[in-house]
């Protein structure tokens, strides 16, 4: 049974929706694109006694497939009678026999999204929409495989937003009232229509004021993207968040990453260059094999380029990943190791604000 099916076996009138988003700003985006066809079939949004549930999960990380579940218990529990159409990244498997759910995995997911208008509304009533910030999805799927990372097997497809469609729908967000447009993607690396060549395009064709992003991988920091901010610098955000994940050449290799410590000083720097920009950042903390020296250099280049922002993740094992046999075979650091370097590199973040 595929949403509209749904939706039509819903025949209160008037009928309300609840929308639930768990993870990354690609899981918001597309979470406000459910609303929208909610809204569209003649639902209200209503959390207090909604006919008919969404659940966009994450799995990035154990603790963010155990919540994402257990939301859907407990609305279960809170809401007997709603149907729920549970999505997105977490394993369904023990919640699949709840009454009234419904499971569409990503990729059906992915083709029921692709075949509506991409554009939503401020009736949507997102904890983004009210300052008027519009998050538009550019790219889905990643197929490079970093070591650690579930999300290649939960979204092992690639798409992307082809430049004229984008362009669309910022106009389409201009003309409701939005005035930021946050620029979101599993992997932008894997835009194929370029980075920096649709980011030009949006600056060029549409008169929005500001263009956002919910991060940037490191080598997507190319000369175009630097020259783009020295030209249009009002209209590009002067806070840019970039995953570093590690400052160890040892454990970046470890996690496949795709660039080196030298790449991110020699990114950083052109960045720093422009002045009065600031940075945030992911960083893994305990990967398996982490040293106290492999730590050391990580604290130590989060020290040197003075993130106003970091995201610490203790590492957490994704099982069927690419470091299953590795993780398997080597010993783990304790809890309170793991907590201690948490500690140590959240009071490396800079003291002003962004």
């Amino acid at each position: 049974m595929n949403i509209y099916e749904i939706i039509k076996n819903i025949p209160k009138k008037p009928k309300t929706f609840l929308c639930v988003n768990f993870g990354c700003r690609v899981n918001a985006a597309e979470t406000n694109q459910f609303s929208q066809i909610l809204i569209e079939s003649g639902f209200s949004p209503n959390p207090n006694k909604p006919d008919l549930i969404i659940i966009n999960t994450c799995s990035v990380t154990a603790k963010a497939n155990i919540e994402s579940l257990g939301k859907i218990r407990s609305l279960q529990r809170q809401f007997p009678n709603a149907k729920i159409i549970a999505t997105g990244c977490a394993n369904f498997e023990k919640v699949k026999e709840i009454k009234n759910i419904f499971i569409i995995k990503n990729k059906e997911k992915e083709k029921i999204l692709n075949k509506v208008p991409k554009a939503y509304t401020p009736q949507i009533g997102d904890k983004f929409s009210h300052t008027n910030r519009y998050i538009l999805k550019i790219q889905s799927g990643c197929t490079h495989n970093c070591s650690y990372c579930i999300v290649p097997i939960r979204r092992p497809y690639l798409w992307s937003l082809p430049v004229n469609e984008a362009i669309a729908i910022v106009n389409q967000a201009i003309n409701n009232g939005y005035k930021e447009i946050i620029i979101s993607g599993v992997n932008l690396n894997q835009y194929q229509y370029g980075f920096s060549n649709l980011i030009e395009s949006i600056l060029t064709s549409t008169s929005i004021p500001l263009i956002s992003f919910g991060s940037i991988p490191i080598n997507c920091v190319d000369t175009n993207f630097i020259n783009l901010i020295k030209k249009y610098r009002p209209r590009i955000s002067s806070f840019i968040h970039i995953p570093i994940q590690s400052g160890s050449n040892k454990i970046l290799k470890l996690m496949n990453r795709p660039y080196t410590k030298k790449t991110i000083i020699e990114k950083f720097r052109l960045l720093k260059n422009l002045r009065k920009i600031s940075f945030g950042t992911d960083i893994i903390v305990g990967f398996p094999g982490e040293t106290d020296i492999d730590f050391k250099e990580t604290a130590s280049l989060c020290k040197q380029i003075s993130f106003s922002k970091i995201h610490v993740f203790r590492f957490s094992y994704r099982i069927n990943t690419p470091i299953t046999n590795y993780y398997n075979s080597i010993p783990k650091l304790s809890k309170h190791a793991l907590k201690e370097r948490s500690q140590k590199i959240q009071k490396l973040i800079k003291n002003d604000t962004h």
